[in-house]
């Protein structure tokens, strides 16, 4: 790497030091995303799996600046607006600008999955109202299914009422910790899979309802214990590892769909 490279690169990086710096204040308190330290890490790595691409560099200035301008100027608005999630999307536009100056629109092409991914280090500034309507919708089904096997609950938005007891479905209940952590996942194993792009994004897409049906049943679960055995029983050991199992059940789901739609064999990356 030349002088005039490393030089942007930390003129750069001291730009967006206190975003980098924000972002990591948000992962320590954010509980959707406690992953994201994970994030950069992994981007790096598949970067570094590519590393031999940037031997053949093609320059490529003009239409470089014009991305690295996109997202130096939205930077500004994010600043402006004080919005974390406009300056760290800013990042991923800028960093997508300077590779393409450097080394050309085809290695950007190249490295799209790495660059993207690193959006699931930026948190939604919209989360708290999907994890909302998520309240209520597992409230509402999970409800349902009570009732389907003879048990006797109604409900009030995100409040659940058996017999004897009544429960909140609080947000780190909603799932949407879930399908955030497996939305990541699920993108690192998409792209590690052979398949068509239409057959990916359909994969990608099924774990929408896949974490929104596992916290379903979490939640289902949780209840009929509480039901049959107390609150206690309910609320102790299988509330704190039934979220891990019904991850990891979510995620052999997207597995088993790979294959039932031809998507399972490793690519070389």
């Amino acid at each position: 790497m030349d002088y005039s490279k490393a030089i942007i690169i930390l003129l750069l990086s001291l730009f967006y030091l206190p975003v980098f710096s924000a972002l990591t204040s948000s992962w320590q308190i954010n509980p959707y995303y406690s992953h994201g330290f994970l994030v950069p890490a992994i981007s790096a790595y598949f970067i570094w799996k590519k590393k031999n691409l940037l031997k053949y560099a093609d320059q490529d200035f003009g239409y470089g600046t014009k991305i690295l301008a996109a997202g130096l100027a939205l930077y500004g608005i994010g600043i402006l607006y004080k919005s974390l999630f406009l300056t760290g999307l800013s990042f991923i536009i800028t960093l997508s600008g300077l590779i393409t100056c450097f080394y050309g629109k085809p290695v950007l092409r190249k490295l799209m999955f790495p660059i993207g991914f690193l959006l699931f280090m930026i948190p939604l500034p919209f989360i708290d109202y999907l994890s909302f309507y998520m309240q209520s919708l597992t409230a509402f089904c999970s409800a349902t299914i009570l009732q389907t096997v003879g048990i006797p609950v109604t409900t009030t938005a995100s409040q659940i009422r058996l017999e004897n007891m009544f429960f909140v479905i609080g947000e780190p209940c909603s799932g949407m910790r879930t399908l955030i952590s497996l939305l990541a996942v699920s993108a690192v194993y998409i792209y590690l899979i052979e398949g068509s792009l239409g057959k990916k994004l359909i994969l990608f897409l099924s774990v929408f309802p896949a974490a929104a049906a596992a916290n379903i049943l979490r939640v289902s679960s949780i209840l009929v214990i509480a039901n049959y055995y107390g609150r206690d029983a309910a609320m102790t050991l299988f509330h704190d590892f039934s979220s891990l199992i019904l991850f990891l059940l979510a995620f052999m789901f997207l597995i088993l769909f790979s294959r039932c739609i031809g998507c399972s064999n490793p690519r070389n990356i």
